[in-house]
């Protein structure tokens, strides 16, 4: 088996960041497919989950992603 190939400390960091967004979104929306909660509760927590994909979503892009407007 080849051993993996180092990543470039910039992509490196966007990779990690990106996992951690991806959990705090899931962490977010998790709950509401287990329990009931209030319209402002679900709000609230739709807002995490797409500020996290947001923020997914630049560190790609930055790393050269392309992505559609």
């Amino acid at each position: 088996m080849t051993k993996p190939r180092e990543w470039p400390n910039s992509a490196k960091e966007a990779r990690d960041r990106s996992a951690e967004e991806a959990i705090r979104a899931l962490r977010a929306i998790e709950p509401l497919l287990e329990k009931e909660v209030t319209e402002i509760e679900r709000v609230r927590r739709l807002a995490i989950a797409i500020h996290a994909l947001q923020t997914i979503l630049r560190l790609l892009e930055r790393e050269g992603a392309q992505t559609r407007p």
